[in-house]
């Protein structure tokens, strides 16, 4: 077998509190809630909100159909 040495994973990807841990939980764990922030901190595209806006009046007609029972 060969002497050569395991690559090590680079400790400044994702720290915990600087101590240079490199919990691969932790790294996904610290993408997947950059990933949601920013995904939270996009606006609603307007084609949604027309969509909504038309699933809306269909259920306010068919409410008015149903003579609002529900």
């Amino acid at each position: 077998m060969s002497d050569k040495k395991m690559p090590q994973p680079n400790a400044d990807r994702a720290t915990s509190g600087g101590r240079g841990e490199t919990d691969p939980n932790k790294i996904i764990s610290l993408k997947l809630k950059a990933l949601y922030s920013s995904v939270e901190q996009e606006g609603i595209p307007d084609r949604f909100l027309d969509l909504l806006e038309q699933l809306d009046e269909a259920e306010r007609v068919q409410s008015k159909k149903d003579g609002g029972n529900e």
